[in-house]
């Protein structure tokens, strides 16, 4: 069963140490690195940046991510799997109007009602695709049909731009074993029910494909970022192709870029568009170095803008230490000169068993990224903020989570947080705590321009087995809860 532990990485040290990736250093800057481990055939590659060394930072990458996105909430054993890490998501919202919002959450561990994939509202609850939408006073279920023969899904970006519009981005399988190929899966609300897309294409000679996170300007340009593994010259030494995906409202438009060098490869994983001409992509950036014998890898953030046509790197500011992870969790555009990226920062320098999270928020200017002020409460021992929504000239609202149980508590608590960012600056809003015994997280946000914005998470008893769904309304002066969905 799953519970909410905010010192969720400590279970992701606790992974990378483990036999099925290799012990690393995850770095920002780009400084420390400790070795990478050998791969099946007991050497380290041919080199310094062998396909070898790439592949085993991807994987401890991906546990990072997966766990990033999945709230370090309600989780019982990660295993020591990307996949297990990534066994089930959270609550995303995006907002069109105060009285219209649309919630989605997959669940990759649960099988489809109908062998069509068809999901209808009354069974959207427990089933693979949970959505509703929110008319100002209740949420109200909403159908989802999904491909064929799916028995996983996982939803990762969402972005609503009308009434009636909006785009779901994630991945499907159409087997449960952890070694099933990933399909990119897009979804289109139309006011009714979610349904796929016209198919995504892909690179010729794609094997695996996801994409994870989307964004839309209008309904008529959305651009979705995602990645696909294949094994021919185009996919180039490591494998893999970071996928652009742009949506005209009929059909998707793909373009393919290699962000990998000699010595590093970039992962972006999020994305959020202020104009058709200004896109924000954040994601990691994995630096392979060393000898052939004992190669090292090293990770840091990697931030970029998307003009339509190309990915021009964006210069990030440090967050954490040398001997941290960092990982980007959500990024979110208002304007080409107020955006943000909040994302985890886990101390890992001592033992798996007392690794502790830290959040980081970075703010862009329109000239330079900053690092914001979060003031977290005396006696905070972890907190993670897992979602921003940015939404006026200097504003940006960031959701998630803190505690102030030790690190090493069996059954430890967790409050949502909401925190308001005036530029590089962070207030605290006020929440209702749990009740003792109780624990609740905030995994997305979605502010409107006026300010009013739209929270959901989970909530749950500590020792729960599975979170109930929450939500919360800001209305510009205080938080009200609302029923989940």
């Amino acid at each position: 069963m799953q519970k909410i532990a905010i010192s969720g990485l400590a279970a992701v040290a606790a992974v990378l140490g483990g036999a099925a990736v290799p012990t690393v250093a995850m770095a920002q800057p780009m400084s420390a690195a400790h070795p990478v481990a050998a791969d099946a055939s007991g050497t380290a590659g041919s080199g310094p940046v062998s396909a070898a060394a790439v592949r085993t930072a991807e994987a401890a990458s991906r546990i990072t991510t997966a766990v990033g996105r999945a709230g370090l909430a309600w989780r019982a054993d990660l295993g020591t799997t990307a996949a297990d890490a990534a066994a089930d998501g959270e609550p995303l919202d995006s907002c069109a109007l105060t009285v219209n919002c649309l919630a989605v959450e997959g669940s990759s561990d649960l099988i489809a009602s109908a062998s069509d994939g068809s999901i209808s509202a009354a069974t959207a609850t427990g089933s693979l695709v949970h959505a509703a939408r929110w008319n100002g006073s209740s949420w109200k279920g909403v159908g989802a049909t999904l491909p064929a023969g799916t028995k996983v899904a996982d939803l990762t970006g969402l972005s609503c731009r009308g009434v009636n519009a909006c785009l779901v981005a994630g991945d499907y399988a159409t087997s449960t074993s952890d070694t099933a190929a990933s399909h990119a899966l897009a979804l289109i609300y139309n006011g009714t029910s979610l349904k796929p897309t016209p198919a995504v294409p892909l690179p010729q000679g794609t094997i695996d494909a996801s994409l994870s996170g989307v964004s839309c300007v209008t309904m008529s340009y959305c651009v979705a970022i995602g990645e696909a593994d294949g094994n021919s010259a185009a996919f180039g030494e490591n494998g893999e192709l970071t996928l652009i995906e742009t949506w005209n409202g009929a059909k998707w438009t793909l373009h393919t870029v290699n962000e990998t060098s000699a010595s590093s490869d970039s992962e972006p994983t999020e994305v959020s568009c202020a104009t058709p001409a200004f896109c924000v992509v954040a994601g990691e950036k994995i630096s392979i170095g060393g000898s052939s014998s004992s190669p090292t890898v090293s990770f840091g953030l990697y931030f970029a803008d998307w003009n339509r046509k190309t990915l021009t790197t964006m210069k990030s500011a440090a967050a954490g230490s040398s001997a941290d992870l960092v990982a980007p969790v959500s990024v979110s555009c208002a304007s080409s000169s107020n955006c943000g990226v909040t994302g985890l920062v886990a101390d890992v320098s001592s033992s798996a068993s007392t690794a502790s999270v830290e959040s980081f928020t970075e703010i862009w200017n329109g000239s330079a990224w900053q690092l914001a002020e979060t003031p977290w409460p005396a006696g905070t021992t972890e907190a993670a903020t897992l979602g921003i929504s940015c939404y006026s000239a200097h504003s940006c609202e960031a959701v998630g989570a803190d505690s102030a149980d030790a690190v090493t508590a069996a059954d430890p608590s967790a409050d949502a947080v909401a925190v308001s960012y005036n530029g590089t600056t962070g207030a605290l809003q006020a929440l209702t705590a749990p009740a003792m015994g109780d624990s609740d997280e905030f995994s997305d946000v979605s502010c409107l321009p006026w300010g009013t914005c739209v929270a959901v998470g989970d909530t749950g008893k500590d020792t729960a087995t599975s979170p109930a769904t929450m939500s919360e309304l800001w209305s510009g002066k205080v938080w009200r809860l609302e029923p989940g969905f």
